[in-house]
């Protein structure tokens, strides 16, 4: 059975995995950006990839104590969530708020990770 400092052990370790991959999947959705502004042919499949990525990020961060990194991953989710649900390239305008949202995304990223590197996080667990 897992008791209460166990679960608190497991739940830092998934904080710090989650806090050290973080950029690096925010870096992957401006890959994705790229891709689907260049209207590449392998669109479809980035844009489902990234709609993936961001509403993985959008569920588990809030419960890390990213709060900020959640919703605004969620914002960024929505944006291309039509497109992805359709299968298809997301339109210029699609394109444009995406964009928006991922350097807003960044922004809440970094105050998040600043938090976390400080001890300063709100601890949703």
């Amino acid at each position: 059975m897992m008791t209460a400092d166990d679960f608190a052990e497991h739940v830092a370790r998934v904080r710090e995995r989650f806090a050290s991959r973080l950029n690096d999947k925010i870096a992957a959705s401006f890959a994705a950006l790229e891709k689907m502004s260049a209207g590449r042919g392998d669109s479809i499949e980035t844009v489902i990839a990234a709609h993936r990525r961001l509403h993985e990020m959008y569920g588990i961060a809030p419960t890390l104590g990213f709060d900020a990194t959640g919703k605004t991953a969620g914002g960024a989710r929505t944006v291309i969530r039509e497109a992805a649900k359709a299968k298809r390239a997301p339109t210029p305008a699609e394109i444009a708020a995406f964009r928006t949202e991922l350097e807003k995304l960044r922004d809440a990223a970094a105050a998040d990770l600043r938090n976390f590197s400080t001890g300063k996080m709100s601890d949703a667990s």
